[in-house]
């Protein structure tokens, strides 16, 4: 047995690594006396259910001692492990949810054994503060913990030295994660350093957790452990659909080359084989060759090329900037989904989504591997890569106006409530009250619920700052109740530098966006409207047809015989009502693909 010692805000760390049989003994005897663990697993990627992924090893701690287990070299080694995760009565992890999908795949220890005993410091760490590193807060990696709550030096140094080695070595950390030998030292000290580590905040995060807030521990390792069984479980993939797809917006991306070619060679200021047009300085030269001179400005002064611009020089009748625009376009599909798709799915065709449950400052969910959040909206082309399973059919069941009914039942708006009570339209309210069309009404409506002012209004509406200004003064008149409580809450989040929202959830303001403190507190609010309808769901039997939440909708497979009775089922879970206001939901029943919903208008 090999045995490292490692310093931890001046504490010794006794590391032993299991090398042969005969360690299994001393293993077993040290785990039998606790029933507390750090734990952590090493593995080759973060695709738990990608062909080839492979579980390497697995780490428990407690108190000063941690074990190091290479799982990956003997079935009886990966025995201890999971006898190890059964025995326990409390597990300290962090990202459980990823590692806890490992264990149940790859160690056959059920999701739903290990769950209700595990603490997640991601999850806690969000609690304590929810700002990222780039925001001003702590973050939420384990590196970042450590440095803030733990030892800045241990941070750096061991579990800094994993980035360092791959430098030196010159690989990427995928690469280096699938064929590290599992005798090197470096990568023994990060690894047994971890289950340390999530012990060590998981004890010094709990007491930091606002009064407000603690009853949402347990809230949220429910809504983690039932976006993990969704993830699970999978989406299936349409192969057939797919590839075409995939080969199609390539052919696509490769004609839009040819003909930026073209137009390059008219214009002869550049050497068309030498022309890139994924380079926004090389197109933006091209465009000022060819005339155009109004830029605006990126934030580091640079002139700005995006996809704004090229529509509307496109619009305008200019050919080169729509075959830029569309080049970039079909590339960026194909490499973003359907080959993302196809590259991850598992051996039985589904892809499996990575839902991060608490992701946005103010706890909105973000989804990755099948990024539904990102999809084009009202655009079935994507969808129409994913099918309800053999015999069912695809169903969605969404909030009707869910952020704006938050602002209603937050702010008792008594012109808000009524809208709601008499089924009125308050996108037309607002337009009414501005003196502008229902469309810019409804885009200001959400501008408000999403954090934009004005000048938001005037990028995204294609409008002039007048009619911003007086639009999002509409507002302010149509709803006097709502520019209230933004003013309360602004003074609030600038006194006190957070909010706490109406369950408990602290989130921290910027001092220079304290305006902001309204959009968080209706952001996070609808986020636990959609999670409380999840568990419900959840304690209802009807997780195992849920696919995918998407912010206040939720993608169903359903039996084609029971689809609507399942689908109102699901939409009466969601339901709820707080201070007056009806939280409702609307439910569609397509065919077979994702894509076949009435929203999206394939017919398949």
């Amino acid at each position: 047995m090999r045995t490292h010692e490692m310093r931890l805000a001046g504490r010794t760390i006794t590391g032993n690594v299991v090398e042969t049989e005969a360690d299994l003994a001393p293993f077993a005897e040290w785990a039998s006396r606790n029933t507390e663990f750090g734990y952590d697993s090493e593995t080759t990627s973060l695709a738990v259910y990608k062909p080839g992924f492979r579980i390497r090893t697995a780490q428990f701690s407690a108190g000063d001692q941690s074990w190091y287990l290479p799982v990956e070299r003997h079935p009886r080694i990966q025995w201890y492990a999971a006898t190890t995760l059964r025995h326990a009565k409390r597990l300290y992890i962090h990202n459980a949810s990823f590692d806890l999908q490992v264990a149940d795949r790859h160690l056959g220890v059920p999701l739903g054994e290990l769950f209700p005993k595990t603490i997640d410091t991601g999850i806690i760490s969000r609690l304590v503060d929810s700002r990222a590193r780039k925001e001003g807060g702590p973050g939420h990696s384990l590196e970042e913990l450590t440095e803030v709550y733990v030892d800045p030096v241990a941070a750096k140094d061991i579990k800094g030295s994993v980035g360092q080695q791959c430098k030196d070595l010159k690989v990427t950390k995928e690469q280096y994660f699938e064929s590290v030998s599992l005798d090197d030292e470096i990568y023994q000290l990060y690894s047994l350093m971890d289950p340390v580590l999530s012990w060590v905040l998981a004890k010094t995060l709990s007491p930091k957790i606002p009064s407000s807030a603690q009853h949402l521990v347990g809230y949220e390792h429910e809504i983690a452990r039932i976006c993990s069984d969704i993830s699970k479980r999978g989406y299936l993939l349409d192969r057939a659909y797919t590839t075409e797809l995939a080969t199609r917006l390539r052919q696509e991306e490769e004609y839009w080359l040819m003909e930026i070619e073209r137009e390059v060679e008219k214009l002869g200021f550049i050497d068309a084989e030498t022309f890139n047009p994924g380079s926004t300085d090389q197109v933006f030269e091209a465009l000022v060759y060819m005339g155009h001179t109004e830029f605006l400005q990126t934030s580091t002064g640079k002139p700005q090329v995006n996809d704004d611009l090229l529509e509307h020089l496109a619009e305008g009748g200019m050919y080169f900037a729509k075959a830029i625009k569309e080049y970039k376009k079909a590339g960026k599909w194909a490499g973003t989904w359907p080959e993302s798709f196809l590259d991850n799915a598992d051996e039985d065709g589904r892809c499996h989504a990575n839902i991060n449950t608490l992701q946005a400052r103010t706890g909105r969910m973000s989804i990755t591997g099948i990024p539904a959040q990102t999809l084009p909206s009202s655009d079935w082309m994507i969808r129409r890569c994913f099918l309800a399973d053999e015999e069912e059919v695809s169903g969605s069941i969404d909030y009707q106006g869910q952020e704006l009914r938050m602002a209603a039942a937050l702010s008792g708006d008594e012109r808000m409530h009524r809208a709601f009570a008499n089924n009125e339209d308050l996108h037309q309210i607002t337009a009414d009250a501005a003196g502008v069309t229902r469309g810019v009404g409804k885009m200001a409506n959400f501008l408000v619920c999403f954090g934009g002012g004005w000048k938001a209004l005037v990028e995204q509406g294609k409008v002039t700052e007048a009619v911003a200004r007086q639009t999002i003064a509409g507002f302010n008149k149509a709803y006097p109740g709502v520019a209230k409580l933004a003013k309360q809450m602004t003074r609030e989040a600038g006194k006190a530098g957070y909010i706490t929202t109406i369950t408990g959830r602290r989130l921290h303001v910027d001092s220079d966006r304290a305006y902001s403190a309204i959009n968080y507190a209706i952001q996070s609010a609808s986020r636990d409207v959609t999670a409380r309808g999840l568990i419900k769901c959840d304690r209802a039997g009807l997780t195992s047809y849920l696919r995918l939440p998407v912010h206040d909708e939720v993608v169903a497979s359903l039996p084609r015989k029971q689809a609507k009775e399942l689908a109102l089922s699901i939409g009466e879970c969601l339901r709820t009502q707080i201070r007056g206001i009806d939280f409702t939901t609307d439910v569609a029943i397509g065919k077979r693909s994702w894509g076949s919903l009435p929203d999206y208008g394939a017919d398949y």
